[in-house]
């Protein structure tokens, strides 16, 4: 079943027979195909955001997953930096499967520092990237000759025969308007009694009032520990471990700069920061220029400054309170998972 809106028909009533049938628009599960009937628990500009009964997956509606200019033109700045590791490739390397051919693909590599450590830790790597800025820095800087700029389907496509020991895929699967469909094909890339690993954001985290990064078009769906168990035992696969990060002192930095906001840094920007909603609502010329005036602009530097010299001066109380937090249940950012395929 087709996630988005399926149409279908009131019936009749024969005591009222002027009154015509009515055509309307139920929501579809993307992930279960179970009809979802509820109310919409958040709104964001255009899309509402729905909790399937069925699975308890949450999701935006309607599900418009981005052309590839958005992304290239968003990620454009992320990209340019060293990037650190993220917690889910950390879990990952700290905890590898067992496997014997230790074939390794990532999908959605980025600029690859995660499958050059991998590579040094013994594994035989690919990595697909369809941010093609990225896949071209992941070759050149860290020369992965392996790293292909394709999105998945294609790549299955153009290598038919290819099996991977291991398919990871980290803060990926809340990018995807079919993630069964994504699943699926990644399922059919793993070499029998393989394995996958993935983190995503979790939703159950201690979360700032509405966080746009968190909201279409950037992320489409929304994952807690009992969905994404659903979700692959339901696809074949056989869950091993799921992992809630901790509470960290930067994210508890974060959350609490955001229960304090004074509206300064945006009177020093002059202006709020274009979303991705308003890029995605552009014409690529459009959101280029849009976003490099911004960045360019001198008094959206300053406000950078600002934000973070209140971020530092909200350190000493967040490690004050970190251990009554935890203690209180608020969780990390990030959502982590092994599965193995299911052959049975």
């Amino acid at each position: 079943m087709t996630p988005g809106r399926a149409l279908s028909q009131v019936e009749l009533d024969e005591s009222r027979p002027s009154e015509r049938a009515v055509a309307y628009a139920a929501l579809v599960c993307p992930v279960c195909g179970a009809d979802v009937a509820t109310s919409a628990l958040e709104r964001f500009r255009r899309f509402s955001l729905y909790e399937c009964p069925a699975c308890s997956l949450h999701f935006w509606d309607p599900l418009d997953m981005p052309g590839l200019d958005w992304y290239e033109l968003t990620y454009q700045e992320r990209d340019s930096r060293d990037l650190p590791l993220e917690p889910g490739h950390r879990y990952f390397l700290a905890a590898p499967p067992h496997t014997s051919g230790r074939r390794l693909l990532d999908v959605g590599c980025g600029v690859g520092n995660f499958l050059a450590v991998a590579a040094r830790s013994g594994y035989s790597v690919t990595g697909i990237e369809m941010n093609r800025n990225a896949a071209r820095i992941a070759r050149q800087r860290l020369g992965l000759d392996t790293v292909f700029s394709l999105d998945l389907d294609h790549f299955a496509a153009a290598h038919p025969a290819a099996q991977f020991d291991v398919v990871t895929f980290f803060e990926v699967l809340e990018h995807q308007s079919h993630p069964r469909e994504f699943l699926q094909c990644v399922r059919r890339l793993i070499a029998p009694s393989g394995f996958v690993a993935l983190s995503v954001p979790n939703r159950d985290r201690w979360r700032k009032a509405q966080e746009v990064v968190d909201c279409p078009p950037n992320h489409l769906t929304r994952w807690n520990a009992a969905a994404l168990k659903t979700f692959l035992s339901f696809n074949g696969f056989e869950v091993l471990s799921v992992r809630e990060e901790p509470l960290g002192l930067r994210r508890a930095v974060e959350v609490l700069g955001s229960a304090t906001q004074t509206g300064l840094a945006v009177a020093v920007a002059g202006e709020e920061a274009p979303t991705g909603a308003d890029l995605a609502a552009m014409t690529p010329a459009q959101a280029e220029a849009t976003l490099l005036r911004y960045l360019s602009s001198s008094r959206h530097r300053w406000a950078g400054r600002l934000v973070r010299a209140k971020q530092a001066a909200l350190y000493p109380a967040a490690l004050l309170l970190l251990p009554l937090l935890r203690h209180r249940g608020h969780r990390g950012l990030y959502l982590y998972c092994l599965a193995r395929r299911s052959d049975s």
